[in-house]
């Protein structure tokens, strides 16, 4: 992991004399340049030893002649540069002159002088300067965690603000985040944000528990939708209609929850085409971009549907858009009539 690379690097005082971090996470690399400016940076002297420059406004000459410059009453001096362009494939932001001469002299940056660019996505790993830092220094991807190191962040998290999650609770915050999978749409600061609230809900508790999840706006809406969707697998419409108004009545715009219900049919169609062509629901998740425990709700709804069935409920979704958007029907009675179809046998 990327991360504890350089973390490694700062606590045994073996930093590299240039790094490129890059990646999906930007959380982490930001905290990895927040580490290195907290080991690096006196706040007494900070503006003798640390200059922070933006990507677009880089001027080659103005950087070797900041790395040239000695630290005062420090080892090192600290110099980032944010966002430049210049590292990704067919991005030109500096002539050829002061790209060849910053290509010459990664090799010849002091010992004194730690350089870092950060803040892309990605970064071309065939151009000259990019290979030159990975020759010099540590080219690091910082890419998204894995399900395990997801799970020990949230937990470090938890302990920074003095509260225990015991695993458990930690895999059912983990089951109604949007975090694992190609697809997912929350990234580490959406899951922080998250864990602030939740620490807010706990007050002076100091054990997370489930209840405390479910306290939380979001993670109580996603906790409806699944056992809404598992009454209406299960074919229970009173049930179904009684979770389905308790959604609204909370406020849930009926737009956004058509949306939610037509998401899952479509990934309980998808699910039970791959299931039959022998995808378990691990591999399924992997094929979809789902979170594993989306996927494996989704092959589970989907015994109960034939493919032709989930396909006319797919239709059933698209015209009752189209009536709700051109005033033809209420919004609610839309949705509840979408029950009643996807209830019935």
């Amino acid at each position: 992991m990327s991360y504890q690379q350089i973390v490694g690097d700062i606590k045994n005082d073996g930093l590299k004399r240039i790094y490129i971090l890059f990646g999906e996470e930007g959380y982490l690399i930001e905290e990895a340049v927040k580490k290195l400016k907290q080991q690096l940076i006196s706040p007494d002297f900070e503006s003798l030893n640390f200059l922070s420059i933006e990507g677009k406004e880089l001027e080659v000459d103005r950087l070797i002649d900041a790395c040239e410059t000695l630290p005062f009453m420090a080892d090192k001096k600290l110099i980032l540069v944010k966002s430049f362009d210049g590292l990704q494939s067919k991005k030109k932001v500096i002539s050829d002159d002061d790209e060849a001469a910053l290509i010459d002299y990664v090799g010849r940056i002091p010992d004194f002088t730690c350089l870092v660019f950060y803040g892309l996505s990605s970064v071309d790993a065939r151009k000259k300067l990019v290979k030159e830092v990975a020759k010099h220094g540590s080219v690091l991807n910082f890419e998204r965690l894995k399900e395990n190191e997801l799970s020990k962040w949230i937990a470090g998290k938890f302990k920074g603000h003095k509260k225990e999650a015991q695993q458990k609770e930690i895999a059912y915050m983990m089951n109604h985040l949007d975090y694992l999978g190609k697809n997912a749409g929350q990234n580490l600061f959406d899951i922080e944000n998250e864990i602030e609230k939740i620490v807010g809900y706990m007050g002076e508790e100091s054990l997370l528990l489930q209840r405390h999840i479910e306290g939380v706006s979001v993670f109580k809406y996603q906790n409806d939708i699944f056992k809404l969707m598992d009454a209406i697998a299960g074919r229970n419409l009173p049930e179904a209609l009684e979770r389905l108004n308790h959604i609204l009545d909370e406020g849930e715009a009926p737009i956004r929850l058509m949306v939610t219900l037509s998401n899952q049919i479509k990934n309980v169609l998808s699910a039970k085409l791959l299931l039959e062509e022998g995808y378990n629901p691990k591999m399924i998740a992997s094929k979809l971009g789902l979170h594993p425990f989306v996927a494996s709700k989704a092959a589970a709804q989907s015994s109960g549907y034939s493919v032709k069935r989930l396909r006319e409920l797919l239709n059933q979704f698209l015209n009752m858009d189209v009536m709700m958007k051109s005033g033809r029907i209420k919004d609610r009675i839309a949705l509840e009539l979408i029950v009643v179809e996807i209830c019935h046998k």
